[in-house]
């Protein structure tokens, strides 16, 4: 299968390497797109655009990582040169089923407070002290990750996107990394998707890189 693994706009491309590098070792085709400079734009359109530029036509699995989620929808809309794709999210927000995507009010307005000038401080600081260490115990990994955190303009999460119609009827699935997202796994069962619990750390996608590729294969079909 041809897999393409978006990260959330705070972090880097790092964050699914190890993933993808055992999705590949199995025989997959995966695209990892790197979207710092697109998400320093401050716009969700660019981010967009980004990882559609990058999707083979013939692309069967978007997997969105925590805050890629938001955007999930509107890259498999907006890449019309795509066969209906599956879309995975990660630990992910799931955007509404109609109107706009875009972040709870109530985020919005913690991440507004951390920001001097309009720039948000790195993401391993959104945690406090020791955050980013429980949440990438190891020290080799962790430093990786951290060495591509961007400072994004707050205006990326004050933005929204149209969702495209019915995009909730479109062939989804959900996997659980942590108890804070279990209300969108919730939903998502809801919806009638596919929901598979692995339950551990939001980062996983880092710690348990096999695990994880593994889960990917299963939901992809």
């Amino acid at each position: 299968m041809k897999f393409v693994l978006v990260h959330g706009p705070p972090v880097g491309p790092a964050t699914w390497r190890w993933a993808a590098e055992e999705l590949t070792a199995v025989g997959h085709d995966v695209v990892v797109p790197d979207l710092r400079r697109a998400s320093l734009s401050g716009q969700q359109a660019v981010v967009v655009a980004d990882v559609v530029a990058e999707c083979p036509p013939d692309t069967d699995v978007i997997v969105g990582h925590s805050g890629a989620g938001v955007v999930l929808p509107s890259i498999a809309g907006a890449a019309s040169s795509l066969q209906r794709p599956r879309l995975v999210f990660v630990d992910a927000v799931i955007p509404e089923c109609e109107g706009e995507a875009k972040l709870n009010p109530i985020v919005v307005d913690l991440l507004r407070a951390a920001a001097v000038d309009g720039v948000l401080p790195p993401w391993s600081a959104w945690f406090g002290e020791g955050g980013i260490e429980r949440m990438i115990p190891d020290a080799e990994l962790r430093t990786q990750v951290e060495a591509e955190l961007p400072k994004l303009p707050i205006t990326l999460f004050e933005g929204g996107l149209p969702v495209p119609a019915g995009w909730c009827t479109w062939p989804c699935a959900y996997l659980l990394l942590s108890e804070d997202m279990r209300d969108e796994a919730e939903r998502a069962r809801s919806l009638g998707w596919s929901v598979l619990e692995d339950v551990g750390n939001h980062l996983d996608v880092v710690n348990r890189a096999a695990e994880i590729a593994a889960d990917l294969v299963q939901l992809a079909h």
